[in-house]
């Protein structure tokens, strides 16, 4: 799959870990072309449903293009 002809957004996970990496780098090594991001902490809950949300409206977005 081309990734610039999908809607998709990207989710840092683990992000209350004391040893996760600096969202500087993260952001650098894996969002070059800077689509929405969300910082997460999944078992917590923090993040998940702000990541769902966007990545729904990216889809439904490019839905209404294709129709």
């Amino acid at each position: 799959y081309d990734l610039d002809k999908l809607p998709y957004v990207v989710q840092y996970n683990k992000r209350d870990l004391p040893n996760a990496s600096p969202m500087e780098e993260l952001l650098e090594l894996f969002n070059p072309t800077k689509v929405p991001y969300f910082e997460a902490v999944a078992t917590k809950g923090v993040g998940v449903f702000d990541t769902l949300k966007a990545v729904a409206k990216l889809v439904l977005t490019e839905l209404r293009k294709a129709g």
